[in-house]
């Protein structure tokens, strides 16, 4: 590993010792089988990925960043937070489909943080980019955000009955006792179409 590269995971790990308080407060502790073992960069990739390699531990991951996230600061604070949000509740299967929840969490905790480090303007920038390049992930953010103002702590209620988001079904907003329009709840389970 080069020096910068060895410079770059040391800022990633700040970067998520510095948050991780903040990411459980909003959703919840990662799933007891949940097990993050670093960071890995890769120049050749266009966004970050969770990367699951070991067979005997296979919620073991560790997070491969591309190069292209450090050229913006925003982007990578985005590019951390969505991934480790993703790692409270990590999906090793090959054929997983993830859900409108699951993609509009990860949104949602990007863009806290994106509030709480560079304030509203960087906020509206980014959601404008998200909207006009890849809409399905406002979209998701956007059903996610109804469901958070409704009741803020449905994140870590739904996880408190299925720790790992992605499986979650009605009858698990039902057992969270979870207060939500019908309509939305349906959409927030979907399978995600970016």
């Amino acid at each position: 590993m080069s020096d910068a590269q060895s410079i770059e995971i040391s800022k990633l790990e700040k970067l998520r010792s510095a948050w991780l308080p903040a990411v459980e407060f909003l959703f919840g502790e990662a799933a007891p089988e949940a097990e993050f073992v670093g960071f890995e960069m890769n120049p050749e990739s266009a966004k970050p990925v969770a990367l699951f390699e070991n067979e005997t531990a296979p919620y073991q991951y560790k997070i491969q960043m591309p190069a292209r996230s450090f050229s913006n600061d925003v982007m990578l604070l985005a590019d951390v937070i969505q991934e480790m949000v993703r790692g409270l509740f990590p999906a090793p299967e090959q054929d997983h489909n993830s859900t409108t929840l699951c993609e509009g969490t990860v949104i949602y905790g990007a863009i806290m943080a994106i509030k709480q480090v560079f304030g509203e303007e960087s906020v509206d920038s980014y959601l404008n980019a998200l909207r006009e390049k890849v809409p399905a992930y406002y979209d998701a953010f956007s059903y996610v955000a109804v469901l958070l103002t409704e009741d803020p702590q449905a994140i870590k209620k739904l996880r408190a009955v299925q720790p790992l988001l992605y499986k979650a079904t009605k009858e698990d907003f039902d057992t969270a006792d979870i207060e939500i329009n019908r309509k939305v709840k349906d959409i927030l389970l979907l399978t995600f179409r970016a």
